[in-house]
């Protein structure tokens, strides 16, 4: 069966088609190509698509134009999504058959090679999500019947827990969908905070460590649960009876589902790749990044301005959370000139498009007097699209790598 002149049946005698489908013209080849495109240029004129109309602006001769419109293709147009679907599956294979073929005839090396046809998946990936156009009343009894569940569980927090009680009551925890950035200058507490979430995770969660390794992550969990000073830890340099306290701390975090990729400075595309493995394989419910800047560019990005590679990641973080329907929780630089002054929006590196992407922005604001006292540890709740924003005073003990309520 020609799947392509079958489509193009199934759309002659159901015009509406041409509306809806996914399928595009690079999908078609030969004579199917250029009928396609002609259907599609017709029905954008506001026209309907037939023999005459399609003779007249290709030279399509009336009998090749009916061979299209045979009967039986009427009461396919009942699938016509399984089609559409099973045209574009074709067409993807083929285009990364092509292109694997010609990167094996180009002098570039292994590392390059997966990078270009990252490119390629990410593409095809794109072209192949399933988003559809929805009716306000099938979906306003979808939101009442969440609104309801919600209602049962009785003010209870909506999504993931933080660990801290009033970051907690402004955000209602990590909701799904939802891309949270949490900012600060360096040393300044970020990865300590994205610990501080994972170590309070009662869910199954990702991790991806573009700066610290997976022991150096266990061994400052391992210090916040037992309250072990972290650099004696890794040193490990124990006093008597903490031995006791090290078991324990690890005894609770054994029995955690959390799971880390800890690649230094992996690509925008490992990163979206390793999060739909941890979806797939391991369910997770949430994930952390470590963090934002760290990331390396997609292999076609590398020549644009670093500011339009950091954007590109930012909207990437936000597909993950709506396409994988988790919160996504990154980390992300700020500004030098945020350094010792109280971070705003503006301040985050790189590019505008982290804020306007962002669902949630906190920042670490670790504020000292004049003779660089600290006074107090702030997070600053700079950004919430469902909520209030405001400070919130917390106690940061960097010995122990631990955030609390103050």
């Amino acid at each position: 069966m020609n799947l392509e002149k079958v489509f193009i049946g199934v759309c002659l005698w159901h015009p509406h088609i041409l509306d809806r489908t996914k399928a595009k013209v690079e999908d078609f080849h030969g004579q199917d190509a250029i009928v396609f495109k002609a259907m599609k240029e017709i029905n954008q004129e506001g026209n309907v698509p037939d023999e005459i109309s399609i003779h007249e602006k290709t030279g399509i001769s009336y009998t090749e134009l009916l061979d299209y419109k045979k009967t039986e293709y009427d009461i396919m147009g009942i699938n016509w999504k399984y089609y559409d679907k099973q045209l574009r599956e074709r067409s993807s294979r083929n285009k990364i058959l092509l292109e694997a073929e010609s990167l094996l005839k180009e002098p570039l090396s292994a590392k390059d090679m997966i990078a270009k046809m990252q490119d390629v998946f990410r593409e095809i990936e794109n072209d192949s999500l399933d988003f559809e156009i929805h009716d306000i009343q099938d979906t306003i009894l979808k939101t009442v019947d969440i609104i309801q569940e919600r209602r049962k569980n009785n003010q209870k927090l909506i999504g993931i827990t933080s660990g801290l009680r009033r970051l907690d009551e402004m955000t209602f925890g990590f909701q799904d969908r939802r891309l949270y950035y949490i900012g600060a200058r360096p040393s300044q507490g970020k990865t300590a905070l994205l610990l501080n979430f994972i170590e309070s995770c009662d869910v199954c969660c990702g991790v991806i460590s573009a700066e610290s390794g997976k022991e150096e992550l266990s061994t400052r969990l391992l210090a916040k649960g037992a309250l072990i000073d972290s650099q004696r830890l890794t040193v490990g340099m124990l006093y008597d009876g903490e031995d006791e306290t090290l078991f324990r701390s690890a005894e609770n975090l054994y029995d955690k589902k959390i799971f880390i990729y800890d690649e230094p400075n992996p690509s925008i595309d490992t990163v979206v790749s390793i999060a739909k493995q941890m979806k797939q394989r391991y369910d997770i419910k949430i994930l952390f990044v470590d963090y934002l800047q760290c990331l390396s560019s997609t292999y076609s990005l590398r020549s644009l301005p670093y500011h339009q590679q950091v954007a590109y990641a930012s909207k990437q973080m936000k597909t993950l959370a709506r396409t994988l329907n988790i919160p996504v929780v990154v980390s992300a630089q700020l500004r030098r000139d945020a350094e010792g002054n109280r971070p705003q929006l503006n301040d985050l590196s790189d590019s505008t498009q982290i804020e306007r992407d962002a669902d949630v922005v906190v920042m670490i604001y670790n504020k000292y007097d004049k003779d660089q006292n600290l006074e107090g540890n702030y997070l600053l709740v700079e950004k919430n699209r469902d909520g209030r924003c405001g400070d919130i005073n917390v106690i940061f003990n960097q010995q122990y790598i631990q955030f609390t309520d103050a």
